[in-house]
């Protein structure tokens, strides 16, 4: 959807003229000045570094030229091609040796003419091969070791590349065929259920583009900042939408857990770090090429679940009876104008003797036999259809590789005229220089994503229909929509109005109003990297992310919301009929322009000497990151011309409506605001190990940036870790040879969050309606100036144990870890005479502890073969400092987000303690430790005493258990997840709800049939009798009281895979051949609650898919 504002040339923002860029309000950018000494300072340490490291090597390279020897350079890779960095090349018989640089490159002098090269690489057989007598660039492949494949890892923190056996840290590593093993085209998706420490809450409201918002990697770090893990790709943070990254495009994802592993990130490492790699090409290799399609077929929604309680028609009439007897629409039956359903019809026109009271007991029953639910599935709903193509070309010379790929995404959803589609391009090319000493790579993704969806339909009357039985749309009454009474439509404006009828399948059917999104996104990367020596690498990177985006809904003149907006405002004076709102469609558009820029200059030091192995590196990065967005509402819009009529809206001009004596204004305002904040950072660590048994690491990073206060820019502490690892199995005395690898690690540091919403300036938001005593417009404060205002900081203390047993028969790893948040962002007091009573501010503190566990096990081996693959993580959190408290108890039971009372976790559940009924039904709470029926009193009461803490609303033990059976070609994985140790809130029957506003009944109730009915049921039930008018605190009581707490626990078989893999064969012409089925969300195996209610109703829907993955 392209349409034009009518007030600029072009309705992209970075399209504008700059005079209507300079109106753009930057909310959060802040003026603050960096410190110049502080930041100087922290660039001439670095360039010191750098350039003493230089000097003592180019000093050594000369030295070594000097000398008639004999020299070797080459490149060490793995089976597949990939470079295996920290490779040990030394010659046989000789102590001295080197490693491999980041790209897999040696270079060795001082060599003797009969010299024989020793190449050895944990997890590999070590590889002999003698000089060769001319000079040239050696290609080593190395062999893997089965004993020790389990061992072969390489960790990225996206800052550099380190062995597994050298790690202090602890971290976790997603391949690209465990990753694959899922059908999503959402990575975070396929993450789920695999990934140690990592645990998925997701809530009404997640989509593919705020998942990452709904996961947690060892609990929350924060109160109030964002609280996701960062993500990272191919070097910097990525801050594009996590929809346009394609799964198939990942080589592996490396997610960082504790602070060693994570504090090189810094000031937004808080919650952890989620490392993409993409795949690269490979060296020597010839052109590959790889195809893969998957198609996805996933079932209508299931609304009859225990988790979607909805009135039978037969209730909802009963109480629409109930309400008409006590006069609930004598209001709306007056006016002749609001909306009345089927049901209160059939009793106004049998009370009017309209009707007899057989016809009226005819009708009844006749809407009793109706579903709404059933036309929903037969018209609204359908079964939503995946598609995913994908294709990849690989391959490389001695000094080149690339990778290209493309992939088109089709998606038909589970709601009609809804659909989205993804493309997808990447480019990724390395070219070596200088005898391969200079590396220079780039990367291009662009991803083109478009989607739409037409008309909702919600807040149907349980016996609806949506078509007669011909199958022609039928007018509706539905106050959701704002449609008003049949009787009224019918003669309203004697036919000069437009059509006031609401027929819900016309706007299914036709597509009157339809939202559409379209997103362009741009990834480069371009790096140097120059080996200086066999030691020394210096580097140069550049990252440009930008992202555009459009959604705008388009309300065609015959959607039933433009009618009735255009009716609305219109007056009818005789034959003259005067349009407060203009004919024509109504454009309701949105735009967002992101950007953002990351430099670093890198320098890497990796030396292996004797028993002695150093790796070091140290920065420095500048980043800025820029976001605009535009809103705007059109009128009278004409698709063919873009064209509108917002010119003839008179602003806060209050237009009468048609009916009833109200009237209102009409909105045209052009809405933009935008945010631009920059970091710059200086970094380093280092790591020594000697003798390969023992190793400790060291790290350093300091954040400046717009968003913190002077103060903190000037002086602020920067964050740091440290780790040791002892590799037990390398020791003299060690003498298990059934546990032929043992390491225990230790870290501790300071990793941190930002939060992008505050600024260190004064803030404040601007009241254009509610003007001041004085009738003047007037700014109201949001938050004071705050100089001191700095990163939140999450000390991290990891105690981990990785180990193996012979043959791999069961291998893992135990991480015990303990978080302590302060200086986290909280509401603090201020003194009442400062005309501020708060301010958001560090002031918060909080505290977690947990277990992390990994288990695999090989528990066959041969023809059939078994393996185990076992998750278990306990994490448990606590609010330790919180300033301001939550006022009232009734503002505590009814947040359904961070709940922040010290002693309790983040995410805390709390409950009116409930005390039953009385022996009129009414419901029994407690004030001040008493039994009580005063409502008001104890909805507004702060005594906490009277509350019942039930539980974390979050998992405290999650984890899953994967089998995986084998044989011969086929391989069957079943993967069971669980999450136990949280509660949940169900529904049940809200009197106030039930009966809302002008007689409105909402039909989402639960246990309306268990509600007390005659005496003597209070001895049975615990739902309140109904009363009429509702009463919003006797209501309240019941629906938060502890009696509606349920435990959330919950086993379910998460999904199966079927896989098949066929080598080359006769029968197909691909050297590698995959195809598979997979059935995801399978159903839930067990549940604690004896409603069985599934506490996640979103895994329900089951989806089937059926792909392949072909190698030519």
């Amino acid at each position: 959807m392209k349409p034009k504002t009518g007030c600029t040339g072009s309705p992209l923002p970075f399209f504008r003229p700059s005079k209507h860029r300079k109106q753009v309000h930057y909310s959060n950018s802040s003026t603050t000045k960096y410190n110049d000494d502080n930041r100087l300072q922290g660039l001439y340490i670095v360039l010191f570094y750098l350039l003493l490291i230089t000097v003592l090597s180019l000093s050594d390279i000369i030295s070594s030229y000097a000398q008639t020897i004999q020299s070797v350079q080459g490149r060490v890779v793995d089976e597949r091609g990939e470079p295996l960095t920290g490779a040990i090349v030394k010659i046989k018989g000789h102590t001295a040796g080197t490693s491999t640089g980041k790209n897999g490159e040696f270079s060795l002098r001082q060599i003797p003419a009969d010299g024989v090269l020793l190449v050895s690489f944990i997890g590999y057989k070590t590889k002999e091969l003698a000089v060769p007598a001319v000079k040239t660039s050696l290609l080593i492949t190395m062999v893997p070791d089965a004993t020790q494949l389990q061992e072969v890892e390489v960790v990225s923190t996206g800052y550099q590349q380190i062995p597994k056996e050298r790690a202090t840290g602890s971290f976790v590593q997603i391949d690209s065929a465990l990753l694959s093993r899922r059908v999503s085209t959402n990575f975070l998706d396929r993450l789920d259920g695999i990934t140690s420490g990592l645990v998925f809450n997701r809530q009404p409201g997640a989509t593919d583009q705020n998942m990452l918002n709904f996961i947690q990697l060892r609990g929350r770090s924060t109160l109030g900042s964002y609280g996701a893990p960062l993500l990272v790709v191919d070097n910097f943070p990525y801050e594009g939408s996590i929809t346009d990254i394609n799964p198939n495009d990942i080589r592996n994802i490396t997610v960082l857990k504790d602070a060693t592993a994570a504090s090189v990130w810094g000031a937004r490492s808080g919650n952890g770090v989620i490392v993409i790699t993409t795949n690269k090409g490979r060296l020597n290799g010839k052109p590959q090429l790889t195809v893969s399609s998957a198609v996805s077929v996933t079932q209508k929604p299931d609304l009859y679940a225990a988790s979607l309680p909805q009135l039978s028609a037969d209730q909802y009439i009963e109480a629409e009876q109930f309400l008409f007897n006590r006069g609930a629409y004598n209001q709306a039956i007056s006016n002749g104008y609001t909306g009345l359903s089927p049901a209160v019809e059939i009793f106004l026109a049998s009370k009017n003797g309209l009707i007899s009271p057989s016809d009226s007991l005819a009708r009844i029953n006749t809407l009793k036999g109706y579903d709404s639910r059933k036309d929903l599935l037969n018209y609204y709903y359908r079964h939503a259809l995946n598609q995913q193509y994908y294709a990849a070309i690989s391959g490389g010379s001695t000094s080149a590789k690339y990778y290209f790929s493309a992939g088109y995404d089709k998606d038909l959803q589970n709601v009609r005229n809804s659909d989205n589609d993804r493309v997808s391009l990447n480019a990724n090319h390395s070219y070596f220089l200088l005898d391969n000493r200079l590396e220079l790579a780039t990367r291009l993704v662009y991803t083109a994503s478009r989607s739409e969806s037409g008309a909702s339909v919600s807040g149907l009357y349980p016996y609806d229909r949506l078509a007669d039985n011909e199958g022609n749309a039928l007018a509706l009454v539905n106050n959701a929509a704002g449609s008003l009474r049949l009787a009224y439509t019918d003669t309203a404006g004697a036919g000069k109005l437009l059509d006031w009828k609401y027929r819900p399948l016309d706007e299914i059917r036709k597509g009157y109003s339809t939202a559409q999104s379209e997103r362009n996104s741009y990834l480069l990367n371009f790096s140097l990297n120059y080996r200086v020596n066999n030691s020394l690498n210096a580097s140069l990177i550049y990252g440009y992310e930008r992202g555009d985006s459009e959604t705008g809904r388009l309300n065609e003149e015959q959607s039933f919301y433009t009618r009735s907006l255009i009716n609305t405002f219109t007056q009818i004076t005789g034959s003259s009929v005067t349009y407060g709102m203009p004919r024509g469609d109504i454009l309701v558009n949105g735009e967002n322009s992101a950007r953002s820029h990351n430099g670093r200059f890198q320098a890497d030091y990796n030396h292996t000497w004797h028993k002695h192995s150093l790796t070091a590196l140290a920065g420095y990065e500048i980043r800025q990151v820029t976001n605009f967005n535009t809103g705007y509402t059109l009128y009278g819009y004409n698709p063919a011309t873009a064209t509108n009529q917002n010119a003839a809206i008179i602003p806060d001009r209050y237009y009468p409506y048609y009916y009833g004596s109200g009237s209102g204004t009409i909105s045209t305002v052009l809405s933009q605001d935008g945010t631009e904040y920059h970091f710059l950072s200086a970094y380093a660590n280092a790591s020594y190990t000697y003798s390969g048994r023992y190793t400790a690491s060291m790290s350093i990073r300091k954040d400046e940036s717009n968003l913190f206060g002077v103060k903190t820019n000037q002086k602020g502490v920067p964050l740091w870790s440290a780790g040791l690892a002892w590799n037990a199995t390398g020791e003299p005395f060690y003498r298990f040879a059934w546990l032929p690898s043992l390491k225990i690690r230790a870290t501790y540091g300071y990793t941190g969050n930002v939060d992008n919403s505050l600024s260190a300036l004064l803030t404040a938001s601007g009241r254009s309606t509610n003007l001041n005593m004085y009738n003047d417009l007037y700014l109201a404060i949001v938050n004071p100036p705050n100089p001191s205002l700095r990163w939140e900081k999450v000390r991290n203390m990891n105690l981990g144990l990785d180990f193996r047993l012979k043959e791999n028969r069961l291998s893992g790893s135990v991480d015990l870890w303990r978080k302590k948040g302060v200086d986290l962002i909280g509401q603090s007091p201020l003194a009442p005479q400062t005309g501020v009573v708060s301010f958001k501010g560090n002031s918060a503190n909080t505290r977690s502890r947990g277990v992390d566990v990994q288990l695999n096990s090989v528990n066959l081996k041969g023809a059939f073969g078994w393996n185990t693959g076992l998750l278990y993580n306990y994490s448990k959190d606590e609010v330790t400092k919180y300033m301001v408290e939550s006022g009232s108890n009734f503002s505590v039971v009814t947040t359904n987000s961070i709940n922040p009372l010290p002693g309790y976790p983040q995410y805390a559940v709390f409950s009116f303690k409930y005390a039953g009924l009385d022996a009129t039904g009414a419901p029994l709470g407690y004030l001040n430790g008493e039994q009580s029926n005063d409502y008001s009193g104890i909805y507004n009461s702060s005594n906490r005493a009277d509350l019942v803490y039930n539980g974390p609303a979050v998992p405290v033990h999650s984890g899953s258990l994967m089998n995986t059976f084998t044989f011969k070609g086929f391989a069957l994985s079943v993967n069971i997840s669980y999450k136990l140790g949280y509660y949940f809130r169900r529904q049940s029957l809200d009197n106030s709800s039930l009966y809302g506003g002008n007689g409105v009944v909402y039909a989402g109730q639960a246990d309306y049939d268990k509600r007390w009915q005659k005496p003597g049921d209070e001895l049975i039930t615990n739902v309140p009798a109904l009363i009429y008018p509702a009463n919003t605190y006797r209501s309240a009581l019941y629906t938060y009281s502890d009696a509606l707490v349920e435990n959330a626990g919950n086993i379910r078989l998460r999904d199966l895979r079927l896989n098949y893999h066929a080598g080359k064969s006769a029968w197909h012409p691909f050297r590698n051949l995959d195809l598979f089925a997979y059935l995801d969300n399978a159903g839930i195996l067990w549940r604690a609650n004896k409603h069985h209610i599934d506490p996640e109703p979103w895994y329900a829907v089951r989806s089937l898919s059926f792909g392949l993955k072909a190698a030519l």
